[in-house]
């Protein structure tokens, strides 16, 4: 199974139980919910990339991420830079953001569904690792600039 196949059935249960949540308490704190959700699942998984890592997190393995991202044509990257301490590239065509607007996700659910992940990710990986990424296609925007940079400080 496809990352994306993966975030189509989460995102499937996630919106039921937005609608649950919403119901009873309302928008706001449904919505924090789902970014707990999101939040601790990401960070997991980003500890546990980490663990994978043969000599310890770097920005060298960390670059690899960008592959499985893309696995079944998810991604479309474009500009891939690499120079010292910093991994950059532009997403110019995100599926992610594509299946949920099919769904019928309201765009509010899909930036915390999808690119909520992406920080704490980064977060669960390494303390030394940070990301700016100052729009993204799910919000309106026409690519998700990502710059990474590993600060050995």
């Amino acid at each position: 199974m496809t990352l994306l196949e993966q975030r189509r059935i989460e995102a499937a249960v996630l919106a039921q139980t937005y609608a649950v949540l919403a119901a009873r308490l309302g928008r706001e704190d449904a919505l924090a919910v789902i970014e707990d959700v999101v939040r601790g699942a990401a960070l997991a998984a980003g500890k546990a990339f980490a663990a994978s890592a043969p000599h310890g997190p770097g920005l060298e393995h960390f670059a690899a991420v960008a592959g499985t991202w893309q696995a079944g044509g998810a991604l479309v990257i474009e500009n891939v830079r690499r120079d010292g301490n910093t991994f950059s590239f532009d997403v110019t065509r995100c599926r992610y953001a594509e299946a949920y607007r099919e769904m019928g996700l309201p765009e509010e659910l899909a930036t915390r569904i999808s690119c909520l992940r992406d920080g704490a990710f980064v977060a669960g990986y390494s303390e030394k690792l940070k990301l700016s990424r100052p729009e993204t296609i799910a919000s309106g925007a026409s690519c998700c600039p990502f710059t990474f940079t590993w600060n050995e400080a």
